[in-house]
């Protein structure tokens, strides 16, 4: 029996090839995908669910996100977002694997791309879950990933224009201390939040 994955899938290019490979590589990969709405508008999840189609995923779990989101920037310092946004979608996903029977979580995360990918930032990210995560573009470069996105089909689709994510913030920390982010975290009922979050999960046949 294959390894299964979930993959972390956004409108963008990176998440999509990361699935595209690791797919090559014979793990069976379904996607899940954190709704920012109303942090976001619809044409992201359009252009998720036409990505998850062309590197031939089956199934889309759909996760409202935004709620989420705005409750940390009413309470909590807003240069942690990204952080907090991260942990939050690694521990909803983590449930959705134990509960259905994945055995990793698959990311498109490339170190030092953003401001939540440097290595502090994915070592805390790693440290709010106890699965397994796969990164195969780690290390990859940006043209390299472009290069790839282009020869798959999925390069047009991920550059398509959509409202980018409201709750980023104009500073965000790159090199978050874990007992910094605990006392933010430590602001929110983080497991109030996944449990309204996870109730309201749709499962998308593509």
């Amino acid at each position: 029996m294959s390894k299964k994955a979930l993959l972390l899938i956004s409108g963008g290019l990176d998440s999509p090839v990361a699935g595209w490979l690791m797919r090559e590589k014979g793990l069976e990969v379904y996607g899940i995908y954190f709704d920012n709405r109303p942090l976001a508008d619809a044409k992201s999840f359009e252009k998720v669910k036409e990505l998850s189609k062309l590197i031939g995923l089956k199934k889309l779990y759909v996760v409202p996100h935004g709620a989420n989101q705005q409750e940390f920037m009413n309470i909590a310092n807003t240069r942690f977002q990204c952080v907090f946004c991260k942990r939050l979608m690694y521990r909803m996903a983590e449930c959705i694997a134990k509960e259905k029977g994945f055995d990793y979580l698959l990311t498109g995360e490339n170190l030092g791309q953003v401001a939540s990918q440097t290595l502090d930032n994915l070592t805390l990210n790693d440290q709010s879950v106890n699965i397994i995560v796969l990164r195969p573009l780690l290390t990859w470069s940006k043209q390299e990933i472009i290069d790839l996105g282009k020869t798959i089909g999925v390069y047009d689709i991920s550059i398509q224009k959509s409202t980018g994510c409201k709750a980023l913030p104009t500073n965000p920390v790159t090199k978050a201390k874990k007992e910094k982010i605990l006392f933010e975290e430590s602001k929110i009922n983080i497991a109030q939040l996944i449990k309204i979050s996870l109730e309201q999960i749709k499962e998308v046949t593509l």
